[in-house]
């Protein structure tokens, strides 16, 4: 009886060892975050490394309508 305990304490203690690892070596990952906070670019603002922006991309009525037929021919919207 003794050495089944003592043989689960063991194998509890290098669990407990491999979760402590695991858990420091995801902690230090680093994750790659993409900038998606940059600012509008205003009326004839140019973009540089300096001072990012992006642009505002506002579809026309004809290309959404383009688009919309497109889908409907491909079977991909319902009926």
């Amino acid at each position: 009886m003794k050495k089944i305990l003592l043989q689960y304490l063991y194998i509890f203690i290098i669990t407990l060892i491999l979760l402590c690892v695991f858990k420091s070596v995801n902690a230090c990952e680093v994750e790659e975050v993409k900038d998606e906070t940059l600012p509008i670019c205003e009326e004839l603002q140019v973009s540089t490394e300096e001072n990012p922006c992006k642009k505002e991309y506002q579809p026309s009525i004809n290309e959404i309508s383009d688009a919309l037929e497109k889908l409907g021919k491909s079977g991909t919207l319902p009926k």
